[in-house]
């Protein structure tokens, strides 16, 4: 998917892969990096996982759901969240993060994955002894970090006494092939277990309600059609997407995203046309 997003060539934003079999677990690993001479803040769009940054340069600030953290420390937790996530930078940044996979965390986590949700954690003192990770991240290359990040990864999978339950993925996979346009009841039948079951998996193994997660991917498919600016009418949109009305529609893109549709289009369009229609990846 295409986007029109500058402000992500501007803090110089590139994603990588992890090795093959992190990535039932690990979406991806992501670099930042510049040197700025004005405030930018980024908006990241809830995806119902969590992760961490890894801090090589000055303080930033995290804001969710209107309380703000600085992240002064070597590594943070961003937890999983129901609104967007904005991060505040001035001056050098310099950043790496380590982003799992919706359940894919938890393997990896002793703690309930709920109590994450809508925080910010401090975690350089953590069980995970991340400082001599980032003493050995903070002079190496780029290629040399993904490597050390899959192997530091990788002991912490090979002590794991969890294992995910076997519908889990499945489950995830196919409310992503429905882009959020099913039923929990659906999901009930298709796999032939129950309802309460399938509530039981995601909060001990995503940390969230089944309900929420299904809402969060419908919304991010939709927020991904409106930023590739392929869309007829905002409201042709939301109907093909599986929201029932207009006023619906806009009060849960308002709940994700903190503005209207309308406001987010318009945002993307003048974007796109300061750019000459540059595409950028997100």
């Amino acid at each position: 998917m295409a986007y029109f997003n500058k402000e992500l060539d501007e803090i110089g934003f590139k994603l990588y892969e992890p090795c093959e079999k992190l990535k039932p677990y690990i979406l991806n690993y992501w670099k930042i990096e510049a040197n700025l001479t004005e405030k930018r803040s980024l908006k990241i769009l809830t995806d119902g996982s969590l992760g961490f940054v890894i801090n090589f340069a000055n303080p930033f600030s995290l804001e969710v759901s209107q309380k703000q953290m600085l992240c002064s420390s070597t590594v943070t937790l961003m937890g999983q969240t129901k609104s967007p996530t904005i991060m505040n930078f001035n001056n050098k940044i310099e950043a790496f993060g380590i982003r799992f996979n919706p359940a894919g965390a938890y393997r990896f986590f002793d703690e309930e994955l709920s109590s994450f949700q809508d925080r910010n954690i401090d975690y350089k003192d953590s069980f995970w002894n991340f400082m001599e990770l980032f003493e050995k991240l903070k002079i190496c290359s780029e290629e040399q970090r993904v490597i050390l990040c899959d192997e530091f990864l990788l002991e912490r999978l090979a002590l794991s006494k969890k294992e995910n339950s076997k519908y889990t993925f499945e489950i995830i996979d196919l409310i992503n092939k429905r882009k959020g346009d099913i039923s929990v009841e659906e999901l009930s039948s298709y796999f032939d277990i129950s309802v309460r079951q399938i509530e039981r998996i995601f909060k001990k193994e995503l940390g969230l309600t089944v309900k929420l997660f299904i809402r969060i991917i419908r919304l991010r498919n939709t927020r991904d059609k409106i930023s590739s600016l392929k869309v007829d009418t905002l409201t042709n949109t939301a109907y093909d997407n599986g929201f029932f009305d207009q006023a619906h529609f806009i009060k849960e893109f308002k709940s994700f995203m903190s503005e209207t549709p309308k406001n987010y289009y318009s945002n993307k369009l003048q974007m796109a046309k300061e750019l000459n229609y540059k595409k950028y990846k997100a």
